[in-house]
């Protein structure tokens, strides 16, 4: 038995279930922080003409509660549940790539933490509100490098959460035991489904709405100072993000309460076959709604129309689902426990906030209220009350299984109580402050605000003063509470069926197999081909424990931590980060041609819609479908920027009068030449050609590193002829677009010496023909993003 010291197990752990515990407690914690930084700015308006923050401070507090709660309190929390219960759900032993995901846990936590940092450098933190809108996030009115700090965390969270969702895709849809159909998933990871998909749409358009931020405040470029740009640029940009992210907040809490509801009433979930639909429409629907949150921005009379509709149309497909639940419950032997109140608490409390956003989709009531802390109540009953309120439920559900201990149903009852009277008086009240502008720091005595304000702060207290019955509570039954059975609750889903907590590897018994007559298991695939019969909990957990061991993921976290700390606050810090980093990779490729997690580790299942595509090409293209929406929404602030020219009497730069077309020509043939070459890599690997191989990945290469060389003379040439970061708009993209790029192919060629000696060291070139197929296809988008930039740059 491998000796299993307690703080190697959780610094380089890549258990699902432990990094799904890592993911829970580390939540928590942000909320604690989110929580007092709320109470904080509560009390400042509790009473009228209060002096207990100054404004700065105020905005300060506000900006990071906002961003911690939604970014890395709600989307975490619900990511905890997913890691720990969604491969068990499915019937799989493991995710399909575990060190992929301990390092989407270590990227967050380094993100948080350089986030709360920004607090502590000169002039504070981010003050200009959660949304970041321009020109508050400028240098001009927010010149603290604390603000740009929060960029890069910002930047750093949304890089942890595309790792997570090509591991979470690939793993649903190619990892689920034999007989585990799409259809007959819980409901909770069907919305973590449709979660991720969201994330992988929306996360990375934030990565771009942040590149040209941390662009303009770092580098001096003009994407949001300028006129063709400025804050309309922004507005388009953060919303296209920013309405998918409320979905990407609600579902998982929302989707847990529909299984919870299911659980305590005995019944079947109401035409969960119609429910499935209509959070897939909703997602939809979720990308074409951005724009009503610009009513108030002078854009034209047919966009207001166009999104009021869809707007509109978004809230049919909840209400279906909001009468599926309530359907489920009609008829049902309904038991109310903990978990179950918290349910149909955070049914009603959404109901409640639906009725609200009807309103705000209305032009004209949107007028008024915009801007209001009508706004505020109905976004807080929507995203506190509906998704939320259902983690919690989660919570108290899934407590006995993460512990093995019962909580105590008493206490957890009072909570409850406490959290519902305290969230009503919190955020019921703010509906009656329709007339009260939301980002005002204090306000005189004469408005009549007073009052309602206060009965608001005190639901704070009360609100914020529940979450500590709940902390005592679980806290005390995690080391006294009584032990919990397999299923203390009688539910349906597989991980009732196994032991509490469960074992390594989920199964003692074996693969489950899911049939119309119930669930059997069959004994354990090998990676050699031989089975191995297992009969009871930790006969094959011996090794374990080396299975899920590396050290590389939080080693990859901290070098990113600390460069980007370094990009801000000097040279140093930023060569140590990257010095980190790349030992931090070379470690990482040296345990993978080792043959460290590379074993197979899902059973012969179901696989559809991806039968033919393995884990990791299928991850590639996951990966490169969100890069589509990275690239997409910076090929649309280019479009953007180009349409306002004329608007602002810009005169855009004529073709050849700035860049060497022949030159980017030039480069253009190099970088397609190299797209041939990989062609022929894949090619020879297939016909077991070594040398073919490794010449055509050395030629890859080195058409790769010439592109870039000649990219850096051709910067180098346009500084010298005064064409600079923030010479214009014009200049801006065009850094901006052939950096990222340029940034691709670097991490390209990174990979492709790992493939030249992967090629090296493998027993066959089929061995190593996978690897290549992979870097192929990445490669490829690499090659036709260029084919986008070079007539968008050069010959327009």
């Amino acid at each position: 038995m491998v000796e299993w010291q307690p703080l190697k197990r959780w610094l380089f752990t890549t258990n699902h279930k432990d990094v799904g515990v890592l993911y829970l407690v580390t939540s928590l914690y942000f909320f604690v922080a989110a929580g007092i930084l709320a109470l904080t700015f509560r009390t400042q308006l509790a009473v009228p003409s209060n002096t207990f923050l100054q404004p700065d401070e105020y905005n300060q507090a506000v900006t990071t509660h906002g961003l911690l709660m939604l970014l890395w309190v709600l989307t975490p929390l619900g990511a905890a549940f997913a890691n720990y219960f969604v491969p068990i759900q499915i019937g799989a032993r493991d995710m399909a790539f575990p060190r992929l995901n301990a390092l989407s846990y270590w990227v967050y936590l380094a993100s948080g933490l350089l986030a709360l940092s920004s607090f502590f450098a000169g002039g504070g933190t981010a003050d200009w509100g959660w949304t970041t809108y321009a020109p508050l996030n400028t240098v001009e009115f927010s010149p603290a490098v604390g603000g740009s700090m929060m960029g890069l965390a910002l930047m750093l969270l949304m890089a942890s959460s595309i790792v997570s969702t090509v591991n979470f895709l690939v793993t649903i849809f190619r990892l689920r035991a034999p007989g585990m159909s799409l259809m007959k998933l819980p409901l909770f990871t069907w919305g973590w489904i449709f979660t991720s998909l969201l994330m992988l749409w929306a996360f990375p358009a934030f990565v771009s709405a942040l590149s040209l931020l941390v662009a303009d405040r770092a580098f001096g470029t003009v994407f949001f100072t300028s006129t063709q740009g400025g804050p309309l640029l922004w507005d388009h940009m953060f919303w296209f993000f920013g309405h998918p992210e409320v979905y990407v907040l609600l579902l998982p809490g929302f989707a847990i309460t529909g299984d919870l509801i299911s659980t305590f009433s005995r019944r079947p979930l109401y035409a969960k076959k119609l429910i499935i639909p209509c959070l897939a429409i909703a997602s939809i629907l979720s990308f074409t709604v951005w724009a009503h949150h610009m009513f108030m921005t002078g854009i034209s009379q047919s966009l207001l129309e166009a999104f009021n509709i869809t707007t509109e149309l978004i809230s049919i497909p909840f209400a279906i689902i909001v009468l599926a639940y309530i359907l489920t419950l009609r008829g049902g032997s309904i038991r109310f426990t903990t978990p179950m109140l918290f349910a149909v608490g955070s049914l009603g409390l959404f109901i409640i906030g639906g009725i609200t956003g009807v309103f705000n989709s209305s032009v004209a009531l949107d007028t008024a209220f915009r801007g209001t802390f009508w706004v505020v109540g109905h976004f807080h009953y929507t995203i506190v009350g509906g998704g939320l309120t259902g983690l919690f439920g989660g919570l108290y559900y899934w407590f006995p299984k993460i512990t093995g201990r019962m909580y105590n149903e008493r206490l957890g009852k009072i909570h409850f109580a406490v959290y519902i009277v305290g969230f009503n008086l919190l955020y019921f009240p703010m509906q009656l402050l329709y007339d009260m502008p939301r980002r005002i720091f204090t306000y005189d005595l004469g408005t009549g605000w007073g009052p309602i304000n206060l009965l608001i702060t005190i639901g704070a207290f009360t609100f914020g003063g529940s979450q500590l019955i709940m902390f005592a509570n679980l806290l005390w039954s995690s080391r006294r509470g009584p032990a919990a059975d397999r299923d203390p609750w009688g539910a349906y889903s597989l991980e009732w069926g196994v032991p509490s907590p469960p074992p390594e590897f989920n199964f003692p018994e074996g693969v489950p197999v899911i049939s119309a007559t119930g669930v059997t298991y069959r004994p354990v695939a090998m990676a050699n081909g031989g089975h191995k019969e297992v009969h009871e909990a930790g006969s094959y957990e011996a090794e374990s424990h080396v299975e899920h061991w590396s050290r590389w993921p939080i080693v990859v976290a901290a070098g990113a931590g600390i460069a980007l700390w370094g990009v801000l606050m000097g040279l140093p810090a930023l060569l140590f980060g990257t010095v980190v980093l790349a030992a931090a990779f070379t470690g990482w490729g040296r345990e993978t041609l080792r043959g460290r997690f590379t074993e197979p580790i899902e059973a012969v299942g179901e696989k559809w819609p991806f039968e033919r595509l393995e884990n990791l090409p299928l991850g590639m293209w996951i990966f490169i479908f969100g890069e589509i929406a990275f690239f997409g929404t910076l090929f649309g602030a280019y479009a953007f920027l180009r349409m306002n020219s004329p608007l602002t009497d810009f005169v855009w730069p004529r073709p050849g009068e700035v860049h060497n077309i022949a030159l980017g020509g030039f480069n253009t043939i190099l970088l397609l030449t190299s797209g041939l070459t990989m062609v022929f890599a894949l090619t020879f690997a297939r016909r077991g050609s070594y040398v073919g191989l490794q010449g055509s990945l050395v030629a890859t290469f080195s058409l790769g590193a010439f592109f870039m060389v000649n990219k850096a003379l051709e910067w180098k040439e346009l500084f010298a002829g005064g064409f600079t970061f923030g010479t214009s708009t014009a200049s801006s993209i065009y850094y901006v677009l052939t950096g990222v790029h340029g940034a691709h192919v670097v991490a390209g060629l990174v990979a492709l010496i790992y493939l030249m000696v992967k090629a090296v060291k493998a027993r066959s070139t089929t061995q190593a023909s996978g690897a290549v197929e992979v870097f192929g296809i990445y490669w490829g988008m690499v090659d036709a993003v260029w084919i986008f930039l070079f007539p968008l740059l050069y010959l327009l």
